[in-house]
């Protein structure tokens, strides 16, 4: 049986309690909790967006294969996915998420302002179709010069047949034989090979 005292835990604890004690547990508690659930809320945001952008989709979609407009072309394809993407920037804009193609959008369009026949304040974007053009032409370059530059690179590890250049090839100083060592092996070879007689004994 233990005694009483082993369970009291004996300190210099100063004249006053400490204050706040604990308080930067809660603290590091709030803030994981805070982080949590900012990144559940930022989910949900990703997740509604999608859903409703394949909604607006898939009604559209309906809508365009209808009115009899061929929905499995290849060129429709390229464009409902484009389509998707804006969508999904636009809806991404309102709840202040980041989107790849709001860039494209701030620099193509430019809002307008202008009144109607009442007076009122009337809000709308205005297409820049000669910078979009200017941005299409870049691609097309970079485009091609990727493919280019492929094609250079590739055509450089083709190797030609060339056997006039195989006779005039000569060793490196790195493999060049010692000559002197050489003939020294050659002379003293020659030499026992004299010494002997005919069945290779020496005299």
């Amino acid at each position: 049986m233990t005694d009483e005292k082993d369970n009291v835990v004996v300190g210099p604890w100063g004249d006053k309690p400490i204050e706040n004690n604990g308080e930067w547990v809660k603290k590091k508690l709030d803030k994981a909790l805070d982080k949590n659930n900012t990144h559940k809320m930022m989910q949900d945001k990703l997740d509604r967006i999608e859903v409703i952008t394949e909604k607006i989709m898939i009604q559209l979609i309906h809508t365009v294969s209808e009115n009899g407009y061929n929905i499995s072309d290849e060129g429709f394809i390229l464009d409902i996915g484009f389509l998707s993407e804006a969508i999904k920037g636009i809806l991404s804009r309102q709840d202040k998420i980041p989107h790849i193609i709001q860039g494209l959008v701030d620099n193509i369009m430019s809002p307008e302002e202008t009144k109607n026949d009442d007076g009122v304040d009337l809000y709308y974007s205005r297409f820049d179709a000669p910078l979009l053009q200017d941005l299409v032409d870049m691609a097309d370059d970079i485009r091609n010069e990727d493919d280019s530059t492929e094609i250079a690179f590739e055509s450089d590890l083709e190797l030609e047949d060339d056997t006039n250049k195989i006779s005039d090839w000569k060793p490196s100083d790195e493999f060049k034989v010692d000559k002197s060592m050489n003939e020294k092996r050659n002379k003293k070879l020659s030499k026992k090979k004299d010494d002997d007689d005919d069945n290779g004994n020496e005299f």
